[in-house]
């Protein structure tokens, strides 16, 4: 007789908090499947106000990649630079409305701005890219938008703008 056992690999719980700002794993799971050992590389500082990435990984691949900009004035046509910018880059974006000055949905991530005054400027600009979408499906662009819905929202009230 032949007898398998199998070990339990139980995931990793998905943090409350990501990058400094507070999001229900019930969005940000979504984003981070499958699920793992997840850790974070934060360089952003909400104090200094400098633009700055935040990286996090699921078994040491990325998953989640979000930069934080901060900037006196609009940063200016955000639709562009999600199509044209090697910062930004989204496959067929899309503007759409979440409640921001301006927002931007692709496959794979989205980016929004909105004023906000901080030490280096009146504007910050959120930009999300989720690495292990299918650039080619948009399978993930409801839950990229949920996500960046309430994750902007959230990042605004930590600065001290929302």
């Amino acid at each position: 007789m032949l007898s398998l056992t199998a070990c339990d690999t139980a995931d990793e719980a998905i943090p409350e908090t990501i990058c400094g700002t507070p999001v229900s794993p019930d969005l940000s799971g979504p984003l981070l499947r499958p699920h793992g050992k997840i850790a974070e590389g934060n360089r952003v500082d909400r104090q200094k106000a400098r633009t700055a990435p935040c990286v996090v990984t699921v078994d040491d691949k990325r998953a989640l990649n979000f930069r934080f900009a901060f900037h006196d004035g609009p940063p200016g046509d955000l639709m562009a630079y999600s199509r044209e910018s090697t910062v930004i880059g989204l496959t067929e974006p899309a503007r759409v409305d979440l409640g921001f000055e301006d927002s931007v949905l692709g496959n794979e991530g989205a980016t929004a701005t909105a004023r906000c005054k901080t030490v280096t400027g009146d504007h910050f600009t959120l930009t999300v890219q989720v690495e292990r979408a299918n650039k080619l499906k948009q399978d993930l662009r409801p839950a990229v938008e949920a996500f960046m819905r309430a994750y902007m929202a959230e990042t605004l009230k930590t600065l001290g703008c929302g």
